[in-house]
């Protein structure tokens, strides 16, 4: 289970979809996430209480709490990427001119697929949401 915190501060600088916050004689980061960025989002002075996932550098924020009461809850995506279908990454790489040796596979982010092309050996790389994103030659 992820471990999560709770911080109040006076936002003292904004990046993006970031809040730089300042309170009780620490700063931290807030992630609000790409999504969050809209109006009536925290601006630098304002007061604000965060509360979310922690990683090693920020705040991954779930509920920000503006000073006047308002909240607002910010939908994360799950973690981890889609299932990725093999069948769809076989034929990929076949498609691009290998033939395939063995079965896919399944690493966090994408496939990895052993194909020959032209007499050379290669670790073609399937990632879920691109296609073939590297084609490394391997020795046999």
């Amino acid at each position: 289970m992820p471990k999560t915190a709770t911080t109040t501060g006076i936002v003292w600088a904004v990046f993006g979809h970031r809040l730089a916050l300042e309170g009780n004689g620490t700063r931290s980061l807030a992630d609000l996430g790409p999504k969050a960025v809209s109006e009536g989002m925290p601006r630098v002075g304002d007061a604000v209480t965060v509360e979310g996932e922690v990683t090693p550098c920020e705040i991954k924020v779930s509920r920000l709490v503006l000073a006047d009461g308002t909240v607002h809850i910010i939908a994360r995506p799950e973690k981890g990427h889609g299932k990725g279908d093999p069948d769809a990454a076989v034929r990929l790489v076949r498609d691009a001119g290998y033939r395939v040796e063995g079965p896919p596979l399944r690493k966090l982010r994408h496939f990895e697929i052993r194909g020959i092309r032209d007499g050379e050996t290669f670790d073609v790389h399937v990632h879920d949401d691109v296609g073939i994103r590297k084609e490394k030659r391997i020795a046999v």
